[in-house]
């Protein structure tokens, strides 16, 4: 059966006009009411934050007053470091600030420098350079204190820290201090070291207060510490009897569009309540008065000049000069109250020492010393000076760097072989031992006797007699001299004897004096035959008989033009000294003496002549004969820039013997006991002229 079926017509979807015009108001209207809630709780979590930031500043920057005020020594009615050194002022300058007036409430506090951070266990203060003592001195920490300067201020809306230090910060204490100084962070310059702290943005003059009491418990404020109409001296005077701050900070911030008020204050009390007494650093206004300099030998050839602290000096130059020559810089811009200078024996050292600080330089302080020429043996083991117008026992160097030993002794006792009689100092010491024969007294007769240096400095007795020993004209290179040893291979059968005694040698120094060491021994004790040979330009320009020593007796040396260094008469060997000295050709100009008593030069040797070299050394050589042998009588006169200031005895040769010459403060060269009228020499006189 079939059925009629009608088609299934299709769904229609969306919204007609009218639906549209009825559900987009209300559409509209949630939207807007979920922005609106939106922006409500994002102007609420705004404000929140902001509330909580501003609070947040509040309370740090007070809790940052509190630490400073804690540690405060003086509350300030302006800065005490004046003047500031720009840019530190208040106007970026050099302006002063002040805790009252047209630019609002200031906190201004006179704190310590620290050498670290305050906080830090390991931190101590500061203490100032030479006031009183020296920051060497173990009592620095009893001089005063360093203190700064840290101002809270209000400017272009903005609540800054400072901090404020004197000009040589930097150079007024024993260490540089840990804090810096601060500036504008706008501003550049060369002296502050760091900025300022930005504390609190948009805040007004008024909303930064402070008030200052007697006491932590007072509850009535000074009301004279901040009041405007008092001068900056009388509100500081108030501000001394005080010890607590009250800080407050009032304030309303838009936020959001909304108006936040914020407020705090905090009370906070010195932890020193007598700490005000601590004196101010301020740069000082004049220059320092000229330091006053004294003298005194420190050493052989060294003087030392020292000086008081002075006032307000921060640092000190010192110059120098010997003999009134030219200038040289000793200290520029030191700490230092001391100064050494070295110079040869008979100079005169000046000193002139000013001093220094901020505001300028004094005038100089001034000082000389004269070297002496002569140092004092010390004695050991009974050994002293003989006197009776003799040369006292001394040393000295030449201003060729020779060192020099003269005096007359004695001992009471009996001296011992190898017993010290006196030590040389450092610098004044041979580089190996030597033998020196001198003259002696034995049983009442003049006699030869040895003498032995050791690079320690001692000087040993060997034989000889106690009743008088001369030390006259040894003369020797100390170990620290620059002057270069040559090396020589003894020849004809002769050796060094070594076992710490110099070995064979020559030199020369700068005043041109020769100068031959060694101890020899086992050669051929010929006379004429050579030892050792020196160059031609090293030798004598005459033949000379020099004394020396041998075998613990008298032993003389010859010295040939061609430089040969010959044994003479005495035929011993076991060993031979051959520390000599003498004049190489053309560096003095040799003077004739007038023979007196007789005497006349021998033919074909040293002409009698005396010279003096530019270290001031007066050299005697000659070869004589014919003359009165009677002990006193004079040989010669020596004139006047020639000659000692005290009596001599020099050991000489006479026929290859010992025999005595002296030579005194008058000039005249005096026969001792020995002289021979068939030949005696001259040629071993040596002195420093002195008058």
């Amino acid at each position: 059966m079939l059925t009629n079926k009608q088609p299934r017509q299709s769904l229609k979807t969306g919204f007609t006009i009218v639906e549209l015009l009825i559900i987009a108001p209300i559409v509209i209207l949630v939207i807007g009411t979920f922005i609106a809630v939106i922006v409500n709780m994002t102007g609420e979590v705004l404000v929140t934050r902001g509330a909580n930031a501003l609070a947040y500043n509040v309370q740090d920057t007070l809790n940052r007053i509190e630490a400073d005020v804690k540690q405060s020594t003086t509350f300030l009615s302006t800065n005490n470091i004046t003047p500031l050194t720009s840019p530190q002022g208040y106007d970026d300058g050099t302006a002063n600030f002040a805790n009252v007036g047209a630019n609002g409430n200031m906190l201004i506090l006179n704190t310590l420098a620290t050498t670290g951070s305050p906080i830090a266990s390991t931190s101590g203060v500061v203490y100032l350079n030479n006031m009183p003592n020296s920051c060497t001195s173990t009592q620095y920490n009893q001089n005063t204190p360093m203190t700064m300067n840290i101002v809270y201020f209000v400017k272009n809306n903005t609540l800054w820290r400072r901090v404020l230090t004197p000009a040589n910060y930097l150079t007024a204490g024993c260490v540089a201090p840990w804090q810096q100084p601060s500036c504008n962070p706008a501003i550049s310059g060369a002296f502050c070291k760091t900025q300022d702290e930005r504390l609190i943005d948009g805040i007004n003059t008024t909303d930064f207060s402070i008030q200052y009491f007697n006491k932590a418990s007072a509850t009535a404020a000074d009301s004279v510490a901040i009041d405007s109409s008092q001068t900056d001296a009388t509100r500081f005077a108030a501000l001394q009897s005080d010890t607590t701050v009250v800080a407050s900070i009032n304030m309303t911030q838009t936020i959001a569009g909304r108006s936040i008020a914020q407020s705090g204050s905090i009370r906070a009390t010195k932890l020193d309540s007598i700490a005000s007494t601590i004196a101010v650093v301020t740069p000082p206004t004049a220059a320092p008065v000229a330091p006053s300099v004294t003298a005194s030998q420190s050493g052989p050839t060294q003087a030392t000049f020292t000086w008081g602290r002075v006032a307000t000096a921060s640092t000190y130059t010192l110059q120098y000069n010997f003999n009134g020559g030219s200038w040289t810089n000793g200290l520029t811009n030191s700490t230092a109250t001391t100064y050494s200078v070295s110079a040869p024996a008979g100079t005169v050292i000046n000193v002139q020492v000013t001093a220094t600080n901020s505001a300028g330089t004094s005038s100089a302080g001034s000082a000389s010393l004269t070297i002496p020429v002569w140092n004092s043996l010390v004695y050991q083991n009974n050994w002293s000076d003989y006197g009776n117008g003799y040369a006292t026992g001394a040393y000295t160097m030449t201003s060729a760097g020779v060192v020099v030993i003269k005096g007359l002794i004695k001992r009471a006792g009996t001296p011992v072989p190898g017993e010290t009689i006196a030590t040389l100092p450092v610098g004044y010491r041979p580089s190996e031992a030597i033998m020196f024969g001198t003259s002696t007294s034995t049983s009442g007769a003049d006699a030869t006797a040895r003498i032995d240096i050791n690079p320690n400095g001692s000087i040993l007795y060997n034989n000889g007699s106690g009743g008088w020993l001369s030390l006259d004209r040894m003369m020797f290179i100390p170990s620290t001299s620059s002057y270069a040893w040559t090396a020589l291979t003894p020849i004809n059968g002769w050796v060094n004897f070594n076992s710490g005694w110099a070995t064979a040698g020559y030199t020369r120094d700068s005043a041109g004096h020769t100068f031959i060491k060694g101890l020899v021994a086992s050669g051929t004790t010929a006379d004429g035959t050579p030892i050792i040979t020196i160059p031609t330009s090293y030798t004598s320009d005459q033949y000379l008989h020099v004394a020396s020593t041998s075998n613990n007796t008298f032993d003389d040396i010859g010295v040939d033009t061609s430089g040969n260094i010959t044994p003479k008469g005495n035929a011993l060997n076991a060993y031979k000294s051959l520390q000599i000295s003498f004049l190489s050709p053309g560096y003095a100009t040799w003077n004739a003496l007038t023979l007196q008593s007789g005497w006349i030069a021998y033919p074909g040797f040293a002409t009698p002549s005396y010279a003096k070299t530019s270290d001031g050394m007066v050299s005697v050589k000659g070869l004589m004969y014919g003359g009165n042998t009677t002990a006193g009588l004079a040989i010669a006169n020596l004139p006047a820039g020639y000659r000692p200031k005290e009596m001599h005895i020099f050991e000489e040769a006479c026929v290859n013997t010992y025999c005595r010459v002296d030579v005194y403060p008058n000039g005249n060269i005096i026969e001792g006991g020995g002289m021979s009228s068939s030949w005696s020499s001259l040629d071993s006189i040596s002195f420093m002229a002195e008058q």
